[in-house]
């Protein structure tokens, strides 16, 4: 039992899914595309889905009705044949198109315009519909219902065969020559091929007609007329026929075992017919269709209205009356009546002469005749004639009058083809014709005379008896109605035509049902629902029903709730389950419930209310009252702290002022002791000093001597060089000129072999000497090896004399120190007695003590000024640095000030690169200038593992020698210009103010200026406890900057893309980050001295670091961190608001700096790009022009100038890979390091622009590139090129490339012909004819194309004439000097506080560290930060926003 349900389960979905694949086929072979529907049905269908017994679907039938055959040969204007046609157009391969002879245009797209069935509306595609994709659904859905592959093939033979019928071209001028078709017709012998029908029977039966009589039969030829009438209807009926083929297999397949003639148990019935139909030309189609929607409309007004008023009666409402509607049973009685529309046409049609002006003629005679109007109810009220003789009629249909025109209703209704043309197409080879065309009775034989043939029914019959056996269907079912309302005619969403709506509306009897439906009661209710909604319109407990009441008591209580509400009774009724509503009634009920609400919620709001605010007093008072007690007790122990602090402070005095007596007198002493060491220190160092200097400038004099003497031996040989080169042009210029004229010679090239065979033995000879030279060299290494190895042997024997030599040593200073230790003891002895003395001196101490006291707080004194005086002039000499390099700065800046001020978004001008030397402060040494502010102690305390790398992979390593580090500390510690004077005026007027007091003081100021080296300091314990301490770093530790210079830039070394690695953002741009950190906290503390000078060393350092461009990687990462520290810069200052004038000074510094990082940005920018042409233009001719990428277009260029020069076919070692590959690198390198991607954009954008000037340029030049195939080499490198362009969303802003491809396209179009220049003008609109001329002019014509006439070149000279002297030949190249680089610096969120864990920066840790663990203890420390945050809040919320420690 299980299997037998799995496997009925199995059928029932397989019934389901094909009943879903029946809708593409139907509607690919019957729908279309009309005025007003883009996917209107041309043919009625009804789809009976029937049920088992288990309600399960067991099997389905379809009826159709009414096919429109006639849009198989006609289609109004904007209208489209059958789907199934373009589909097969637009999604047949090219086999298959082969096969069926459908590549007769240029592309699948436009194929339907080469068939006359489907190019006659002139729209062959629908928006957003593809018909490939369509055709693919078709035959899936054509599988699923059983339709194999083969016989889909024969389907499609079968339908191009009716496009090529409609090809067929139908000659004859007049009815005495007769119609005929050329023997070479193409299209009918390919109607033929796929028909497989015998050829000479087609073409006879499409031209001639027979008539058979009693005793004979006779041929007659049929005018052109005729003949395309017949070659239509044949089309028309294997069309027809294969419908009605489709339909049935649909049905075989949809039966799943079961008859369709048996009664099914249930079924549901779905009819989806045509709608209403009125065109400017209506036919018989339409008349059929306006028929059935007449009887439809019948039957939808008797059922809806039945059902309205049975529900009136059902319900037992008292004060009603029937509504009467309007019958269209006349307008039914004209159509199908016994002397209706359809009797007098099928009579007409068996009248042997019959034809339409006779049938119009007999509906005037009938309907119309000339007399007194017919009765209202009438069928003839519903019949109109023409006022004019026009062989039309009008019926007045239920939704609107609709003329007919009576042309072809007679050929239509009989819906007949010749027997003979019938005979042609069942004796088809093929197997598929006759098949569909198996049920049509075959024509009777010409037998006995008198018999007369079985009359075949005409197709308003067939129509008339299909659509009342579908009315008596209908009328066996219960009906449900779905009309279709279209919104607008012009087939877009969101748009509404409210008059087209309502003619609709009007048309289905949608406004007549709504205007009965208003005149009884349109809202009904159910009586239990109406009472739980509207018993609160009852006042008091009289709305409560009770847990048990019958009918009647709810429809009392109903009675009452409507007399509450309504003071006239007839405004509702309440039925035996409903309560029913007038119009607009139920509306003001809602009303008065909502009203009732509203009151009700209004006084449960006041209690709530109230008992809020009192709950809310009530916890107040609590809360105060405890504040109170806490307060209190809080007061009096404060109190009681304070009296034991001071009875512990009066205590902790007295013993400091003992310990702080006892500490003076002993300072006291080791002051004196120091001082003396001080003094005679300062006077040796004096004396050292003195030696040096008269060193230095011993060795500066001969370095200078020297290098004079080597600039003047330098110039003497360059002169002479230049001289011997000018000599040697001359000569060489000679030589060229007599071996161009031994070269037109044919001697001449007798001559070069023979001196060529002589240089190929010379060759071999010195290839010879070269491997007995290579033979002696590797003896010559072996002996060296040898003595290498004696050496180090000798080497040995003297390091262990050498060692033995040590030892002896070590052994006499061991001695040495045995002396030492018994002078030692002397010592101690000597001490001894020298404390003796000691305690006698004390004695006298004691006696000078108020001397010495006084000696020591005047020391003292001066030694506060020299250290104020010394701290005045470091600040000095910081800000007379920063002032020096700011106005070269500004000076080089002043022409384009005045315009960037004016800018909204940065707009970056390329300057002159001698400004940025000035302002990094390079000397005419070519060291940095900016290292200068740090003392040479700190430079040259550098630890050796400071100077390891601190990346596995650095450019700076791979590309520069390693240096010694006597030479870069050197470097680092050079002061050079002006500069370097006046820091020296400004250390010895420090000295010199020194002299002037005694020597004590002189040493106490040189202790502390030699107090600040790294050396003596511990860098790792360096903390920073307080916002003091903060500040006091920021403004007067030079260190911090050192810092920034030597690890974030000048030790730095760039990591190396790798798979091996991982860089996150902050990875890459922690420079930027901790620098802008440092340039924030400044601003915020208002510092703006800082702030120049950090901001001025940082750009400095990054110009000399990248002002070689020697690494792609190098110019990306620093690149992207300047464009980082920009955008850092601008977001604080965008979020900053001033207050008060006081930061005005910061303000113009930070304003400063963005103006310098904008144009430190540009140089960058600019150099880097000009680096990258110079590698980048070397690829461009052989990768893009040369290179042969396609295969079979290679292109020769072997002419005999060529052959001759040594430039003849060779392929190109560089391709169009080598251009992509230098792509991808440049673009893979800008997002390792995370350049932003606006300069991404436009570097490559630069890049296409190179291409397109290189490669235009020097095509018009060399006419050996003005060829087709190489035409289409080029083309094919730059759809390579564009491929790539689009992937990664880069465009030429310049349009050069566009010139570029234009070029190519007009190497590829044909120039035979004169209309051919109006093509070529058209495609090329960006060149100039002066361009076109000139490619014309050195064009090379293949021999497989038309030469370049005359005229041709008359014409494009004649174009080109007005603007030759104007236009331009060449592309002008990008002048990046000139260029500008808009960019808008991005938005920073947060700035990142990370750092690297190998970098040693003890000062920039800290203030990283200081903005989270800053803590305060007590309460003055609490009030002093509310204090500095009232004044500084705007900066700190602006700078670093949502960043924790900020």
């Amino acid at each position: 039992a299980k299997g037998r349900g799995d496997k009925a389960q199995d059928a029932i979905s397989r019934v389901e899914e094909q009943i879903l694949a029946t809708n593409p086929v139907l509607e690919s072979f019957g729908n279309a595309k009309t005025t007003r529907n883009d996917n209107s049905s041309r043919f009625g269908k009804f789809l009976e889905i029937r049920f088992n017994e288990r309600h399960a679907i067991e099997a389905a039938f379809i009826r159709t009705y009414l096919l429109e055959r006639s849009r198989l040969v006609y289609q109004p204007a904007t209208e489209r044949n059958y789907h199934i046609f373009y589909q097969l157009l637009a999604g047949a391969d090219a086999e298959m198109r082969a096969e069926l002879g459908l590549d007769k245009g240029s592309g699948s797209a436009d194929a339907w315009a080469e068939f006359h069935y489907t190019k006659q509306g002139g729209a062959g595609q629908i928006a957003g519909v593809d018909d490939a994709k369509e055709f693919g659904h078709t035959a899936a859905a054509l599988g699923v219902i059983g339709v194999d592959a083969q016989q889909q093939r024969q389907i499609h033979a079968l339908l191009a065969a009716l496009l090529h019928v409609g090809n067929i071209e139908i000659t004859g001028a007049s009815e005495r020559v007769g119609a005929g078709i050329d023997a070479d017709d193409s299209a009918y012998a390919r109607a033929v091929e796929l028909l497989q029908v015998d050829g000479a029977l087609l073409s006879k039966w499409l031209t001639k007609r027979q008539i058979v009589t009693r005793s004979e039969k006779i041929v007659s030829n049929m005018t052109r007329a005729q003949a395309l009438v017949v070659r239509d209807a044949v089309a028309k009926f294997v069309y027809a026929h294969l419908f009605e083929w489709l339909v049935r297999t649909i049905n075989a397949a949809l039966a799943n075992g079961s008859d369709a003639g048996a009664p099914a148990a249930a079924f549901i019935g779905v009819l989806d017919i045509y709608g209403f139909e009125h065109f400017a030309h209506n036919s018989f189609e339409q008349f059929c269709i306006n028929y059935a929607n007449e009887k439809l409309q019948q039957n939808f007004n008797r059922h809806v209205f039945k059902l309205e008023q049975e529900e009136y009666t059902r319900e037992q409402l008292e004060n009603w009356t029937f509504v009467d509607f309007q019958d269209n049973q006349p307008c039914i009685d004209l159509i199908e009546g016994k002397l209706g529309i359809l009797a007098l046409l099928d009579e007409e049609c068996r009248l042997q002469q019959g034809s339409d002006a006779n049938f119009a003629e007999k509906l005037y005679k009938q309907f119309a005749p000339a007399g007194p109007r017919p009765a209202a109810d009438a069928p003839a009220a519903f019949f109109r004639k023409p006022r004019f003789g026009a062989a039309e009629f009008t019926v007045r249909h239920y939704a609107h009058d609709v003329a007919y025109a009576a042309d072809g209703f007679i050929d239509k209704n009989k819906d007949t083809v010749p027997d003979e043309l019938q005979n042609v197409l069942r004796a088809s080879r093929g197997p598929l014709l006759p098949q569909l065309l198996q049920a049509e009775p075959s024509a009777p034989a010409a037998g006995r005379l008198g018999v007369r043939a079985a009359r075949k029914p005409t197709l308003g019959a067939v129509f008339k008896h299909s659509l009342a056996s579908l009315m008596d269907t209908i009328e066996a079912t219960e009906s449900h109605y779905i009309r279709c309302i279209k919104p607008n005619d012009a087939k877009q969403a969101w748009r509404f035509d409210a008059p087209m709506v309502l003619a609709q509306l009007r048309a289905c009897g949608v406004l007549e049902t709504i205007r009965i439906s208003c005149a009884g009661y349109p809202s009904r209710l159910p009586i239990p629902d109406f009472i739980h909604r509207y018993r609160i319109l009852l006042p008091g407990p009289a709305a409560r029903p009770a847990a048990e009441m019958s009918l009647d008591a709810f429809r009392a209580l109903a009675a009452r709730i409507l007399a509450a509400a309504f003071d006239q009774p007839d405004r509702a009724q309440v039925g035996l389950s409903k309560v029913f509503f007038r119009a607009g009634m139920l509306a003001l009920v809602e009303k008065q419930r909502v009203e009732r609400l509203n009151a009700a919620a209004t006084a449960i709001q006041a209690l709530v209310r109230c008992y809020q605010q009192r709950a809310l007093f009530l916890r107040t008072r609590r809360a105060v009252r405890a504040l109170q007690t806490l307060a209190r007790g809080l007061l009096a122990r404060r109190q009681l702290r304070l009296l034991r602090d001071t009875r512990a402070a009066t205590r902790i005095q007295a013993v400091a002022r003992g310990f702080l007596a006892r500490t003076q007198f002993r300072a006291t002493a080791r002051a004196i002791v120091a001082l003396q060491a001080r003094v005679r220190g300062v006077q040796a160092r004096a004396r050292f000093a003195s030696m040096r200097r008269e060193h230095a400038a011993t060795r500066i004099q001969r370095g200078v001597r020297g290098f004079q003497a080597r600039t003047q031996c330098r110039r003497e040989l360059r002169l002479i060089t230049r001289m011997q080169a000018r000599l040697r042009q001359r000569l060489a210029r000679r030589l060229i000129e007599k071996r161009k004229e031994e070269a037109r010679s044919a001697a001449h090239f007798q001559q070069v072999t023979y001196q060529l065979e002589g240089k190929l033995m010379a060759l071999t000879r010195q290839l010879d000497e070269s491997q007995s030279r290579a033979a002696q060299l590797s003896e010559k290494l072996r002996l060296a090896h040898a003595e290498s190895q004696q050496l180090r042997d000798s080497q040995q024997a003297t390091i262990q004399g050498a060692l033995a030599e040590l030892t002896a040593r070590a052994e006499l200073l061991q001695r040495d120190k045995d002396a030492a230790d018994r002078a030692c003891a002397d010592l101690a002895a000597r001490m001894a007695e020298a404390q003796a003395e000691l305690e006698q001196a004390r004695a006298q101490a004691t006696t000078d003590k108020l001397a010495q006291d006084a000696q020591r707080a005047e020391l003292e004194a001066k030694l506060q000024e020299l250290e104020l005086e010394l701290q005045q002039s470091r600040e000095q000499l910081a800000d007379v640095r920063a002032q020096h390099q700011k106005q070269l700065l500004i000076q080089q800046q002043a022409p384009s000030a005045a315009a960037a001020a004016q800018e909204q978004a940065s707009s970056i001008k390329r300057s002159e690169t001698s400004r940025w030397h000035a302002s990094a402060g390079l000397s005419a040494t070519g060291y940095d200038m900016a290292d200068s502010s740090a003392s040479p102690s700190l430079r040259m305390a550098a630890t050796p593992q400071q100077a390891q790398p601190r990346r596995p992979h650095s450019v700076d390593r791979a590309r520069d020698a390693p240096a010694s580090p006597t030479s870069a500390a050197s470097k680092r510690a050079t002061v050079g210009g002006d500069e370097g004077r006046s820091l020296a005026k400004m250390l010895s007027s420090l000295g010199g103010f020194g002299s002037n007091s005694n020597t004590g003081n002189a040493n106490a100021a040189h202790a502390s200026l030699g107090s600040t080296t790294i050396a003596e300091e511990d860098e790792d314990a360096f903390q920073l406890q307080s916002e003091d301490d903060v500040r006091e770093m920021l403004e007067h530790d030079a260190r911090l900057i050192d810092e920034v210079l030597m690890e974030l830039i000048g030790d730095l070394q760039v990591p190396l893309p790798n798979l091996d690695a991982e860089y996150s953002p902050p990875d890459l741009l922690f420079p930027a980050h901790l620098i802008g950190l440092c340039v924030i906290k400044m601003f915020q503390y208002n510092l703006a001295r800082r702030i120049d000078r950090l901001l001025m060393s940082t750009i400095a350092r990054i110009q000399k670091k990248t002002a070689a461009f020697d690494s792609d990687y190098t110019s990306a990462f620093w690149l992207s961190n300047v464009f980082e520290l920009l955008s850092i810069i601008k977001t604080s200052m965008t979020e900053h608001q001033s207050a008060s004038q006081e930061y005005e000074e910061s303000e113009r510094a930070m304003n400063d700096g963005m103006q310098y990082l904008e144009s430190l940005l540009s140089d960058i920018y600019f150099g880097w790009i000009k680096d990258m042409q110079k590698r980048f233009v070397k690829l461009i001719i052989p990768g893009v022009v040369e290179s042969e990428a396609l295969p079979g277009f290679t292109a020769s260029d072997s002419g005999f100038f060529n052959r001759l020069m040594g430039t003849g076919p060779r392929e190109s070692t560089v391709k169009i890979e080598n251009v992509l590959s230098f792509f991808n690198h440049i673009w893979r390198t800008m997002e390792f390091y995370y350049v932003d991607l606006a300069i991404m954009r436009q570097i490559m954008s630069e890049l296409l622009c190179i291409i397109g000037v290189t490669a235009f340029n020097n095509i018009i030049m060399r006419r050996n590139f003005c060829s087709w195939k190489r035409g289409m080499q080029i083309q094919y490198n730059l759809t390579r090129i564009e491929e790539w362009c689009k992937t990664h969303n880069v465009a030429d802003s310049t349009r050069n490339l566009d010139r570029l491809l234009q070029l190519v396209k007009l190497l590829q179009l044909q120039k035979s012909t004169e209309q051919d220049i109006d093509i070529m003008f058209e495609v090329c609109d960006l060149l100039n004819p002066a361009q076109i001329k000139k490619l014309l002019s050195i064009y090379a014509v293949s021999d497989y194309e038309n030469p370049i006439i005359g005229p041709v070149m008359n014409e494009v000279t004649r174009r080109a004439s007005p603007t030759e002297k104007s236009d331009k030949m060449l592309l002008d190249t990008n002048d990046l000097s000139e260029q500008v680089l808009y960019l808008t610096a991005r938005k920073v969120p947060a700035i990142e506080t990370y750092i690297p864990p190998e970098f040693r920066m003890p000062r920039i840790r800290a203030l990283v560290d200081s903005q989270t663990d800053m803590a305060y203890d007590d309460e003055d420390d609490e009030d002093m930060l509310a204090a500095h945050m009232d004044d500084y809040a705007d900066y700190r919320e602006g700078v670093v926003p949502a960043q924790e420690g900020y």
